[in-house]
């Protein structure tokens, strides 16, 4: 077997001493993260160290000739490579200086609304491709002695941390996650394009490591440890066979066949190994086996008080108060008003109506089906929880115009709605603002999402998508760059395979829909909430799941079909139909995507429709003894 040997080759290192002293117990699985995982990924960095210093050098010393360009971008690809074979323990064990290392070549606001310039690999990679930047010499040699430094930070971050091997098994199935979602996408290697290399060295990391749990597993499920070990050499093989192929990889193929078996057969392997599946919250949950499982998310993470589960009750209750129209000032309007089930929960307006129907303040209705599973609740982020958005549409002038307080005081007057608040959340005073906004909250978290024609075929039912949308998610995960935007699964901006970040993008959406001379549209988006220049049309990026129909599009609906949609990403945005937008955060280049690969992946995108079980509306609303209460009528017809 191919990875068994290095088991044996790094095992001996540990034994030799103890020729010739008295027996040893024999070390178990629970002893391999530190006595074999370790050592290997001092070795790994001391490989990586090696590759920075032979860059430093060679940037140094290069003069202004091809062959001198060539060898700097072999040097640099050589250490990319060798940052890739530790990855999976740098991510989870040191994020903070794996994201200083390889983060996106894009300025950040940070703390104190301070402005964070990018470091690492991804600024080098702009200044040595397509073509090296020898004027930027000095910039290229800060950015690989700012990484050298960053390595010594490992030592209190790895290095003299204990291993466990629970811990290391975790991280190896979030790696497999990571060269789904952001490795093989191009991601972190949108000028080189070097990712299915890259692909290959990060598995390579991966099998090397479980080596020395491979003896263990032989012992106790021989077929399973041949099992793994052939996934891997078949995986590490279509990535080597491919990896000068980025816009032609069969990422559908490599994910189905290859990826999510991996990652299946490792979880199965640490439990025949007997080791303990880690207990934490997030978002990926650890008992998932692949990042397509259906429960493989977990919405409650998001949540201002964690909790194990959604209370049924409190579920039900929402579903009530989001289609009541007596939380807007006027008892006229629900939240169903807007966010209408038939549509996705969506209204079909290019901007949502105000109460008084002005359709020129709002922004565009945005689905929220899964809208649980993002750090960020609004277009701008000004709002962070579920809780937060419904106090804020409840109170915004424009939307409710009301409080939550005079709600639960008018609602007080049904006795049903006493009882259902008093059931949900468990006492006699339960009828207050906070738990108003705590049950449509759970109601919406309920709004999950993860049975369309595209899970189904990720977990394994190849029916599910014909062959022009499978080239489709091909071109979206890959030439046409969709997906390192609109994250796999979710395909929103929530950054896997963690799920802790939901990103904002500045894309030029214009004013009108015209593709030369355009304007931008005067909504400046973030920059309203934190002032900052960087921000100014600076929107989250939405869920493309249900967005067949979700029309029209963008914050501003300025697009009424997803062939203007696709025709807008593939000029390279708003600077490609003519806005000059400095900071504009999607690249400006034109896709080159013919109008039938545009179509292909347009049928992709239909695959992510599933509403099932989601669009009910309640048969009635509570009762009240007032006649003219119980007799309300909304305009979301519930």
């Amino acid at each position: 077997m191919r990875y068994a040997v290095k088991f044996v080759s790094i095992l001996c290192i540990f034994f030799v001493p103890f020729i010739g002293c008295k027996p040893q117990a024999p070390v178990t699985s629970q002893e391999l993260a530190e006595l074999a995982v370790k050592p290997l990924f001092i070795k790994n960095l001391s490989e990586f160290e090696h590759s920075l210093a032979v860059l430093d050098s060679l940037i140094a010393q290069a003069k202004e000739d091809s062959s001198h360009a060539k060898a700097l971008q072999e040097a640099f690809k050589h250490a990319r490579l060798a940052y890739k074979r530790m990855e999976f323990l740098l991510e989870y064990y040191a994020p903070s200086t794996s994201e200083a290392m390889n983060g996106p070549a894009l300025e950040e606001v940070g703390e104190e609304y301070k402005i964070e310039p990018p470091t690492g690999f991804q600024v080098l990679e702009e200044l040595l491709f397509p073509e090296v930047d020898f004027s930027s010499r000095e910039a290229m040699l800060a950015q690989v002695r700012i990484m050298r430094s960053l390595c010594k930070r490992l030592d209190g971050l790895i290095l003299k941390k204990p291993l466990t091997d629970n811990r290391i098994l975790d991280a190896m199935r979030l790696e497999i996650a990571r060269v789904i979602t952001l490795g093989i996408t191009g991601f972190d290697s949108p000028v080189a394009l070097y990712s299915i290399h890259e692909a290959k060295a990060a598995l390579e990391g991966l099998a090397e490591a479980f080596a020395p749990y491979t003896k263990a597993l032989e012992e106790k499920n021989p077929a399973h440890a041949r099992q793994l070990d052939t996934l891997f050499s078949k995986a590490i093989a279509y990535l080597a066979t491919h990896a000068h192929r980025f816009d032609d990889f069969n990422r559908l193929e490599f994910i189905v066949d290859l990826a999510n078996p991996l990652s299946r057969a490792l979880f199965d392997a640490q439990l025949a190994l007997g080791i303990p599946i880690l207990q934490t919250e997030r978002a990926f949950r650890t008992t998932a086996k692949t990042l397509f499982d259906h429960d493989a998310l977990d919405p409650l993470v998001y949540t201002p008080n964690y909790q194990d589960s959604l209370n049924p009750k409190q579920v039900e209750l929402g579903h009530l108060l989001f289609f009541e129209p007596l939380l807007s000032i006027n008892g006229k309007r629900s939240c169903a008003s807007c966010h209408q089930p038939e549509k996705a929960f969506t209204d079909g307006l290019p901007r949502a109506l105000t109460l008084t129907g002005n359709d020129k303040i709002l922004r565009n209705t945005p689905t929220i089906i899964n809208s649980a599973y993002q750090a960020s609740s609004s277009y701008d982020q000004k709002t962070v929880y579920l809780e937060d958005r419904v106090r804020f549409v409840v109170h915004s002038p424009h939307e409710m115009n009301h409080s939550l307080d005079s709600v639960a005081k008018i609602l007080a007057q049904s006795e049903e709605y006493r009882m259902r608040f008093k059931e949900a959340f468990g006492s006699e005073n339960a009828l207050t603002a906070e738990h108003i906004a705590s049950a449509i909250s759970s109601y919406m978290r309920s709004l999950s999402s993860f049975n369309s024609r595209f899970d189904e075929y990720m977990r394994g039912d190849k029916t599910k998508m014909n062959a022009q949308e499978q080239r489709g998610f091909n071109l979206f995960a890959g030439k046409a760059k969709c997906a390192t935007c609109h994250f796999i699964p979710l395909f929103n901006g929530t950054v896997p395979p963690t799920f802790q970040e939901t990103e904002a993008e500045v894309i030029g959406a214009p004013k009108e829909a015209k593709w030369k001379q355009a304007e931008i549209d005067p909504d400046i988006g973030k920059m309203a909430i934190n002032g900052i220049e960087l921000n100014k049309y600076m929107f989250k990026t939405p869920t493309l799941r249900n967005i067949e129909l979700t029309a029209p599009y963008m914050h501003n609906g300025v697009y009424k079909t997803l062939d203007e949609v696709m025709r807008f990403y593939n000029m390279g945005g708003g600077k490609g139909i003519g806005i000059d937008l400095a900071n504009q955060t999607l690249p400006p280049d034109t896709l080159g995507l013919t109008q039938a690969e545009i179509q292909d992946i347009i049928a992709f995108m239909k695959t992510l429709t599933d509403t099932t079980g989601l669009t009910q509306r309640p048969r009635s609303l509570p009762k009240f003894s007032n006649d003219v209460l119980s007799n309300r009528m909304a305009a979301s017809k519930y």
